[in-house]
């Protein structure tokens, strides 16, 4: 691609221009950026390139003599004119795509009051913003434009996939990245990256994706191609911020359960609770599905998974405390809690508001929640 940048200050872009990807992608030739210095174009006695508004007001405007000359003397057949400024419609990704089909952009930046309206008129094909702001200059937003565009040109990142997965190439912001060490002062990188499973770790993107959209900028979804499974995980996302603020003002301080600890949940506690001579009958009476997805508190209830057997918290299940909502696939890890009602051999906490139960151990070490 061809893009040509006309300004009254080169030296403001050089530097971006020549470092990091750009400037590697410019020395491969998959970019080919010029910098056009207006000031060339000046024709009076002192290659002056503004004047006062007429009708009086603050600043300067730039003339159209040098400005329209370069472009004339720029521009080639076919190249998108685009000038840099705050009244042009806003920079997306969707702009940036279509930008990318192209063979070559021409890009103006104006300084101070902005340029003279005829240059506007004869010689732009539209105005740009970067965002709702005011900037001293059209450069500054010409180099994030040039920078967006130039990761969708074939050969500058490299990888083409870079460009696909991230933030708004997909219609939505992008998951977290994580990189070495898997432990970092006490905070780990979550298990799904490191299983190799690559379903799980796309699973894991895509709700990671929906969660940040959701959370800061939910108008994205209005518009982002959205499957059957992408709107439960944000049903589910909005049943389990609910659930949060309940037990939020019950007093339990609780986060949402890493992904991978959710999905796996209901195996691990069906190897947990279960013992090995009544799981052919559980599994017949209390579950369905390869992943034992079932009901635990009929698990209890039946005698299947006697509630005296728990003495600690087993291994493979996460948190000090946790809930699982059975019937939506919810899992939490609960901060603390106090337990309440107690029985003979296991303690009930009643949310009759939100008609849920939570079956818990004598100890309060685990939780289990139905609908």
């Amino acid at each position: 691609m061809k893009i040509k940048i006309l300004t009254l200050f080169p030296e403001m872009l050089k530097p971006m221009l020549e470092g990091s990807i750009l400037g590697r992608a410019i020395r491969a030739s998959h970019l080919d950026v010029e910098l056009i210095n207006i000031r060339d174009y000046a024709q009076n006695k002192h290659r002056n390139t503004d004047d006062y508004p007429f009708g009086g007001g603050a600043g300067m405007v730039m003339l159209p003599q040098p400005v329209v000359d370069a472009i004339e003397a720029n521009q080639e057949p076919g190249m998108r004119r685009i000038y840099m400024s705050p009244r042009g419609r806003t920079l997306n990704q969707r702009i940036v795509e279509e930008y990318a089909k192209c063979d070559s952009l021409l890009f103006l930046c104006g300084h101070y009051e902005g340029v003279d309206q005829r240059v506007l008129d004869l010689c732009i094909d539209e105005e740009l913003s970067i965002g709702d702001y005011v900037l001293t200059g059209g450069e500054l937003g010409a180099l994030v434009t040039v920078d967006a565009v130039a990761r969708l040109i074939p050969g500058v990142l490299g990888c083409e996939e870079s460009s696909q997965d991230e933030s708004f190439s997909m219609g939505l912001l992008e998951y977290p990245q994580y990189t070495r060490p898997a432990e970092f002062r006490g905070m780990k990188v979550p298990e799904v990256l490191l299983n190799g499973v690559h379903a799980d770790i796309e699973a894991w993107r895509r709700r990671e994706a929906l969660e940040i959209t959701r959370a800061r900028r939910p108008e994205l979804l209005q518009s982002a191609p959205l499957s059957d499974d992408d709107r439960e995980t944000l049903n589910k996302l909005e049943l389990s911020e609910k659930f949060l603020a309940e037990l939020e003002a019950r007093g339990v301080h609780a986060h949402r359960m890493e992904m991978f600890a959710e999905q796996n949940y209901p195996k691990a506690w069906f190897a947990a609770f279960v013992p090995g001579e009544n799981r052919k009958a559980a599994k017949k009476m209390c579950f369905s599905g390869r992943r034992h997805v079932g009901y635990l508190y009929q698990a209890f209830s039946m005698g299947y998974a006697p509630c005296e057997a728990v003495k600690a918290l087993p291994d493979g299940l996460s948190g000090a405390a946790t809930l699982y909502l059975n019937r939506d696939g919810l899992g939490f890890e609960l901060e603390n809690c106090e337990v309440i009602g107690a029985l003979p051999d296991c303690a009930v906490l009643s949310a009759a508001d939100l008609s849920w139960t939570v079956a818990a151990s004598n100890k309060g070490e685990i939780y289990f929640v139905r609908a």
